[in-house]
């Protein structure tokens, strides 16, 4: 059985129970020190976990002990090296740990550390994607060749935070400068997705006489339709929004992961989708009070918008975080 101990909040581990062992009797693991090993649901102080984990005595050697690796840019000392397998293979042995409330408080904490710079950050950016889509005929695309990237690039930069990496005022466009033509091919797939389902579900709606667009809503006769067709057409509705619903959540992590890790688009939305098995409603659940934090801000003159942003990306880049974190053995909660 491995262990890990934190100090100072550096996590060390895995050590085995002769290792701890001899950390106590050294005295640097206290009785007030956060450990935890597979099998308990959260980090506990050593005295309180003691009397039911009794260790060997310790040695007269104490090996050294584990070196702290800082974290790289590349996405993490230890979730860097895994292949996108082993991610998944890690996280499915180890669960992946986190909540509505835990993921959002974590979030919050991290989003107040470097408060002015994130909101700066994340309002240039959106203030440069804005710019852009009012230039004639390149503003019709804008979405497309730099939403992905700069929607990726805010939670980016939320990332590099809680990895207690240095966040510079321009890491928000990061996407543009790693990876711009993964990110674009990201960006293409959704909206390639989204076309697909409208499709499929706008045109039996319209093949029962329901007139879509400007001309159908000015006209003053309201169409001819069957309760049959009425309730076909509530039912289809409603099908196509679970289905938007479901895969935007099931896909939610793509661009942070595309960002964060070496592998193709498709791997991006593959690892998406396995960090997300299992836990379709806890981000439900986190997208349901963003929706509502966005509501809120919008009812407050807008201004509240404003502050209210940046912490979609902070939720996003620290749900993924608590991902890496449970599959590397470390849960947050």
């Amino acid at each position: 059985m491995q262990w890990f101990y934190a100090i100072n909040g550096e996590r060390h581990g895995p050590i085995s129970p002769d290792h701890l062992a001899g950390l106590i009797a050294q005295g640097t693991v206290t009785d007030d020190t956060l450990v935890w090993r597979e099998g308990l649901g959260n980090w506990e102080p050593w005295g309180k976990v003691a009397a039911e984990n009794p260790l060997p005595e310790p040695s007269g050697e104490l090996p050294p002990p584990p070196v702290y690796t800082e974290p790289t840019a590349a996405g993490g000392a230890e979730s860097a090296q895994w292949t996108l397998q082993e991610f998944s293979e890690n996280l499915a042995q180890r669960g992946f740990s986190t909540s509505v409330g835990g993921c959002l408080a974590r979030a919050w904490s991290n989003y107040k550390s470097f408060f002015g710079l994130a909101l700066g950050s994340v309002l240039v950016a959106y203030l440069v994607l804005m710019v852009s889509g009012m230039i004639p005929v390149l503003g019709v695309f804008t979405g497309l060749l730099l939403g992905p990237h700069i929607n990726a690039g805010m939670a980016w930069i939320f990332l590099k935070r809680a990895r207690d990496e240095r966040v510079e005022f321009g890491d928000v466009f990061e996407g543009l400068k790693r990876c711009y033509l993964k990110l674009l091919l990201v960006g293409l797939v959704q909206m390639g997705f989204v076309l697909t389902v409208m499709i499929v579900f706008v045109v039996p709606i319209m093949l029962m006489g329901v007139p879509l667009g400007v001309s159908g809503m000015e006209s003053e006769t309201p169409p001819d339709i069957s309760l049959t067709a009425a309730m076909t057409i509530v039912v289809l509705t409603a099908t196509m929004a679970a289905v938007l619903v479901y895969f935007s959540i099931r896909f939610l992590l793509t661009g942070i992961v595309a960002i964060d890790r070496p592998e193709s688009a498709i791997d991006a939305y593959r690892l998406s989708w396995r960090i997300t098995r299992g836990r379709f409603w806890t981000i439900f659940g986190l997208m349901i009070v963003l929706v509502l934090a966005g509501l809120a801000g919008a009812l407050a003159l807008l201004i509240g918008l404003i502050f209210v942003m940046p912490f979609f990306g902070a939720v996003i880049a620290q749900l993924y975080h608590d991902a890496i974190e449970s599959a590397a053995g470390r849960p947050p909660e």
